[in-house]
């Protein structure tokens, strides 16, 4: 006659499981974490790429619309629309706050693009940390240090455990520059701006700045 597990044996399988899930699920969970930031990277590099080909279709001045608002997600992106491949580029898949809040747009697009550098150095300071003098496109010609100047910048901290907002003076933000590279950055690693922060939007000298050395 056949015979059945034992209790022991039971417990003891039982016992294995629960020791290879406790190994496994952090390991996944990095993996997985790991995943998005690719995916985030990813994204920061296409929408390089469409303000590449925006450039090359207007004189390589960078988009103003007139909007001092512009650097926020829902405003930009209409810009860009016809430059992107699709439209799930704008949003980092593990930020769950813009995907509910502004329209699954997670990066600003620097608003040291589109301010005169005089008008940033004079820290025109105005509601949601935007300028207030006029806007006016700056030109590709003006980038001084396109391998130190911030073109994209992700809103929050969403590869953190705690998420923050990009003018918080810690977190991690995945970020691309005027050159075209793109790497998570510690918000410690930034400059500080005009502001006394390290906000990016606040480079010292604006477009023809630094916001990392």
């Amino acid at each position: 006659m056949r015979r059945g597990f034992s209790l022991v044996e039971r417990l003891v399988v039982i016992g294995i499981i629960l020791t290879l899930a406790g190994i496994l699920f952090p390991v996944l969970a990095s993996a997985r974490r790991a995943g998005q930031r690719v995916v985030c990277l990813n994204n920061v590099r296409q929408l390089q790429v469409a303000f590449t080909l925006y450039l090359d279709d207007h004189n390589e001045q960078f988009p103003s619309t007139g909007n001092n608002f512009l650097w926020q997600g829902r405003p930009w992106r209409a810009v860009l629309n016809d430059y992107v491949s699709t439209k799930s580029c704008y949003w980092c898949p593990v930020d769950s706050t813009s995907r509910l809040m502004y329209d699954s747009t997670s990066y600003a697009y620097l608003q040291t693009f589109y301010h005169k550098p005089t008008d940033i150095s004079a820290a025109l300071c105005g509601g949601y940390y935007t300028c207030t003098a006029p806007a006016e496109a700056q030109s590709l010609g003006d980038v001084t240090y396109p391998a130190s100047k911030i073109l994209i910048y992700e809103w929050y901290t969403n590869h953190d455990t705690q998420q923050q907002t990009m003018w918080a003076p810690v977190g991690t933000h995945m970020a691309v520059f005027v050159d075209g590279h793109a790497q998570l950055l510690h918000e410690e690693a930034l400059n500080l701006n005009v502001l006394g922060t390290r906000d990016p939007n606040w480079t010292v000298g604006g477009v023809a700045g630094k916001d990392v050395e």
